[in-house]
């Protein structure tokens, strides 16, 4: 009886021992298999850049509705479609034939009350006037010029002027037409430089600073335009948890236009730190490894990794520099070592 409870004791043993063994977790030496074909990447520090990607629309540095503050009808338009002008240049001449008129004769109502002020002058010289005549006459004289100023505000609200340079947008007057106050007579937009607004999670607020360079593309062109974080927005908003960054562009060509979506690249400040090719990294919910090369085995090496860029992943702790890791063929290494046969650095 004794002899046949140690015969299944010591098989009850024999048999955990070979399960132990044969599971991938705990073995920390490579089966018999045939060494699998792999090429390596040998981890030095290299530059690196943090990015935050997002989204933003652009807008002109300057931009306005054009429109006329008086129901008048149109005389004449002084532009063209697209139009490059300079600050002050005259756009339209609404109807104004009245307000002229009236200031002309204001004109000559100044110059007849100027003749007299100038004629009681020199009574009053002599003590052949009153005083309050004359006072009473430059008071005249005096309402004479504010209403030619008045006059002259009138004929220059008929007369409508580029506030800035820039490039005006398409007509939407012509000769005759009867314009109201706020109807829209082109736009006028300044693209010599253009703003960028964008938006980011209010957690990376430490890593924006006004000055930093960023980068943006968009589908209109296969090139890339750079600027610079000109503001951040003093206020996270309060329901999504994000902030507003303001960015500006130079855009001497013209290429960039008003309203166009941009991606937007915000880079950090260059650093050196340990690189590995993304195929190289094995993520498993929040845990992530590397297959490090011990000789011809590979282990598979718990890691910590910091930012992204395309292709590559920053790793923060668990390597460091000259180590070796296995780059193609990590899908076919299986448990914590294998054999491996390098084909390639």
């Amino acid at each position: 009886m004794r002899t046949l409870l140690s015969i299944l004791v010591l098989a009850a043993i024999a048999g955990a021992a070979w399960l132990l063994i044969g599971t991938d977790g705990v073995d920390s030496q490579p089966r018999s298999r045939p060494a699998v074909p792999v090429t390596t990447w040998q981890v030095v520090p290299q530059a690196f850049q943090s990015r935050v990607n997002a989204l933003g629309t652009l807008r002109a540095w300057e931009s306005v509705v054009i429109t006329s503050t008086v129901s008048e009808t149109v005389a004449s338009v002084h532009f063209d479609d697209g139009e490059l002008v300079e600050r002050g240049k005259l756009l339209v001449t609404l109807q104004q034939d009245e307000e002229q008129a009236n200031l002309r004769e204001q004109q000559e109502v100044l110059r007849e009350q100027e003749r007299e002020v100038a004629r009681l002058e020199n009574l009053a010289r002599s003590n052949q006037v009153a005083q309050t005549e004359l006072d009473q006459r430059r008071t005249l004289a005096a309402i004479a010029r504010n209403r030619i100023e008045q006059e002259k505000a009138r004929i220059e609200d008929r007369n409508i002027t580029a506030p800035f340079s820039g490039v005006l947008g398409l007509r939407q007057v012509s000769p005759g037409a009867l314009v109201a106050p706020g109807e829209q007579i082109t736009t006028l937009d300044d693209i010599s430089r253009m703003r960028l607004d964008f938006t980011v999670p209010s957690h990376f607020l430490g890593f924006l600073r006004p000055g930093q360079p960023i980068e943006a593309i968009t589908p209109a062109y296969v090139t890339s335009f750079t600027g610079e974080v000109a503001a951040v927005d003093s206020r996270v908003d309060p329901i999504n948890r994000s902030i507003t960054a303001r960015a500006t562009f130079a855009n001497p060509d013209g290429e960039l236009k008003p309203g166009m979506l941009m991606t937007v690249i915000v880079l950090g400040p260059q650093r050196q730190t340990l690189l590995v090719p993304e195929e190289s990294l094995v993520s498993r919910s929040s845990e992530h490894f590397v297959w490090r090369l011990n000789g011809d085995i590979a282990e598979r090496h718990r890691v910590g990794i910091g930012d992204r860029r395309p292709g590559w992943v920053e790793v923060t702790e668990g390597l460091e520099a000259g180590d070796l890791v296995v780059r193609d063929g990590v899908g076919r290494l299986r448990g914590n070592a294998a054999n491996v046969a390098i084909v390639g650095g």
